[in-house]
């Protein structure tokens, strides 16, 4: 096993598990019931988010990286009645997650855009959330420190070895 475990990359690890991660929201949002138990999978973990930033109906959110099922905008907007932004640089993810969104009906209160967290603007947003699966975090982390305004909140969900490539370029 270790000397498995030293030819790894947990970079090209985190990638590959990455599109694994899409590749699955892509089979499970084929099919409405396995939607329901995968946006249930994520219930408490959003809660629990939901209460750490104080999110209410008065706040705006931007979800950067919302992928095909937007789950964490979903379950914002269900208890909250936030306003809520979501983007995803993947315009297959944005196009699934509008279908899903307008079957629960929820587009009153959720937007989808195809687009970058590396430039989208931010000054209207009162809430930022940085999802685990996007690439360049370091950069788009230091986008949002230099553009975010200054009341604003911020979640960054992140990985281990995400954690460890932030803690050396700093």
């Amino acid at each position: 096993m270790e000397k498995i475990s030293i030819k790894l990359d947990a970079d090209k690890l985190k990638k590959m598990s990455d599109l694994v991660f899409i590749l699955i929201e892509y089979i499970i949002i084929k099919f409405d019931k396995i939607i329901y138990i995968y946006l249930d999978f994520h219930k408490p973990i959003i809660e629990n988010e939901i209460k750490l930033a104080n999110i209410s109906n008065k706040d705006k959110i931007l979800n950067i990286g919302c992928g095909p099922i937007p789950a964490t905008s979903i379950y914002i907007a269900k208890k909250t009645d936030a306003d809520i932004t979501a983007i995803d640089k993947n315009l297959q993810s944005v196009k699934k997650a509008e279908k899903l969104i307008l079957k629960l009906k929820l587009d009153e209160k959720i937007r989808f855009f195809h687009a970058n967290g590396l430039d989208f603007p931010l000054q209207e947003f009162d809430l930022i959330l940085v999802s685990l699966g996007i690439t360049e975090y370091y950069d788009i982390l230091k986008y949002i420190s230099q553009n975010m305004k200054d009341d604003a909140r911020l979640i960054v969900r992140i990985g281990s070895s995400v954690n460890e490539n932030l803690v050396e370029k700093d």
